[in-house]
């Protein structure tokens, strides 16, 4: 199953100017924070992983919180921890006004 999406960066930094922390800690989870909290463009990659976790929900085929999808890094590549599984093949991209990201579900997924 695969999944993509777009966000546009203006609309995540008004979310976060309207509703701050609410909104951070009601979609991302404390190692999210953590790691774009460090970059220059946060904003920038905060909507590349609500754009991951809104591509990872269309693949997955069913609603599920926010904070069951955590978005994390290693080795500069982005991968989903969603209950107990990983999910490697996933790609976000973003500019100064959108981010974009798909999800690929398949055969890759490994136990936690």
């Amino acid at each position: 199953m695969v999944g993509i999406d777009i966000v546009d960066v203006s609309r995540i930094a008004n979310v976060i100017k309207r509703f701050g922390d609410r909104f951070l800690n009601k979609v991302f989870t404390g190692q999210e924070l953590e790691y774009t909290g460090k970059k220059m463009r946060m904003r920038e990659s905060l909507a590349g992983r609500f754009a991951a976790k809104e591509a990872f929900i269309k693949a997955h085929g069913e609603a599920v919180g926010w904070k069951e999808i955590e978005i994390l890094q290693q080795g500069g590549k982005p991968y989903i921890v969603f209950r107990g599984n990983i999910y490697r093949e996933v790609s976000i991209s973003h500019e100064r006004a959108f981010a974009v990201a798909v999800v690929v579900i398949g055969k890759d997924t490994d136990q936690r």
